[in-house]
């Protein structure tokens, strides 16, 4: 048996997914790994501990004692792990001038680049480095310090940890493929999508699919046609006509292609675009940028 300190993280995730969702398949797909390579990893761990960690039988899954015991230790194992590299990324950077900005596909260069050009008069000397954020997990790149600031879309998971200055708000409008029965329209409301089958973001994404499924205003169980994680094959599955999707008046713009036709969703709320970073960095980069950003949006 080998000690605690031999396990990988990714086994720990991989419990905890498990011990959360008591239910295989439901942490598999959280996970977006198979289901069978979830329970081959999860014997592994097992077998490393020395003990089990679940009851499987015929009504499901089941913590054991040492499975519950094991919960908030494999928790805040995780959280120091990740506490660490944020602090090691924090110091590598120390001596940097750079500031790593993150965005998401919709926000398009036309408001970026004069972001970046107002970043760079206020700061002389500073470079920016664009990373694009990932939609399985909006807010994360600013949470584990893979950016330091990012230009994001409200509401998001670990919303709570970052500090944001809202630039403005856009409507919602949704996306379709150019033969669907709602393109003969101009625009259509809410009440038109009932019964629609959505092109969905990964389950992982929390609040901010949910809000791009409209479930902050009609809360329901959506119809999902497929699951996607990134922008190519968001529109990929939109032109294919795997189903609708929701998305801001600004990637209408971005994302032009054969195959597609937007509509403006009437009594849809408005979806809010912040500038966010990690809640208590103090860095002035980071309020000179989202200085940058809110002149830009004030122009």
């Amino acid at each position: 048996m080998v000690g605690v300190l031999d396990i990988s993280s990714r086994l720990l995730r991989y419990f905890l997914a498990v011990a959360e969702e008591l239910h295989f398949t439901h942490a598999a797909e959280r996970l977006f790994i198979a289901q069978p390579a979830l329970s081959k990893a999860i014997r592994r761990l097992e077998r490393e501990l020395g003990f089990p960690l679940f009851i499987r039988n015929r009504q499901g899954v089941a913590l054991t004692v040492a499975g519950q015991a094991m919960v908030p230790a494999a928790r805040a194992a995780l959280a120091e792990l990740a506490e660490g590299v944020r602090a090691a990324r924090a110091a590598q950077r120390a001596g940097s001038r750079g500031l790593r900005v993150g965005y998401h596909s919709s926000i398009g260069s036309p408001l970026l680049k004069p972001i970046i050009d107002g970043f760079t008069r206020r700061c002389p000397g500073w470079r920016v480095e664009l990373r694009l954020c990932d939609w399985t997990d909006p807010a994360g790149a600013v949470l584990d310090a893979r950016c330091d600031i990012a230009l994001l879309r409200l509401p998001l998971p670990g919303q709570d940890e970052l500090e944001t200055r809202t630039l403005r708000w856009d409507p919602r409008w949704v996306a379709l493929a150019a033969d669907h029965r709602l393109v003969a329209r101009e625009s259509v409301r809410l009440s038109d999508l009932a019964g629609e089958t959505f092109v969905a973001l990964p389950a992982s994404s929390g609040p901010f699919r949910d809000f791009w499924l409209a479930l902050d205003q009609v809360p329901r169980a959506p119809r999902i046609g497929i699951e996607v994680a990134n922008a190519e094959d968001y529109f990929e599955a939109i032109a294919a006509g795997h189903g609708i999707a929701m998305l801001a008046e600004t990637t209408t713009r971005v994302h032009r292609r054969p195959g597609i036709a937007y509509r403006l969703v009437t009594d849809a709320s408005p979806s809010e675009l912040v500038v966010a970073w990690r809640r208590g960095s103090t860095d002035r980069a980071l309020t000179e940028f989202a200085s940058a950003c809110l002149e830009v949006v004030d122009a």
